[in-house]
């Protein structure tokens, strides 16, 4: 972040992150949940580069809900983050997302996998 006389500021901030997803080819279910304040730094800090630049809290439901469930191998997403005193629920999926969500999610599905090949 930076200030009105363009020196950088450390910003931290904490963000809420509860993520799941299914579908695809293989009707995988995958969950992430976490707290940037309890992640690695540089963990924490793609995280909330990537929520921000999303674009996240400014979508409303209604212009990327899923109106059906898509083709079999479409994969469903629901996100809900938190940071400071917002809060935001979406469900989404990879047809109805909006393209600056996608990395994201991707980013979100690779650390759900992640955790579940370490059995947590």
């Amino acid at each position: 972040m930076w200030s009105h006389d363009n020196t950088r500021v450390q910003v931290t901030l904490s963000m809420r992150i509860d993520f799941e997803c299914s579908g695809g080819f293989f009707h995988l279910p995958l969950a992430y949940r976490a707290d940037t304040n309890e992640l690695a730094p540089g963990l924490a800090q793609e995280l909330l580069k990537l929520a921000e630049s999303s674009g996240f809290f400014d979508f409303q439901q209604g212009d990327a809900a899923p109106k059906s469930p898509g083709p079999p191998d479409v994969i469903s997403y629901r996100l809900s983050l938190s940071e400071g005193g917002k809060s935001k629920s979406l469900s989404v999926n990879d047809v109805t997302a909006p393209a600056s969500l996608h990395p994201l999610l991707t980013r979100l599905r690779e650390l759900a996998l992640e955790q579940r090949r370490q059995g947590r």
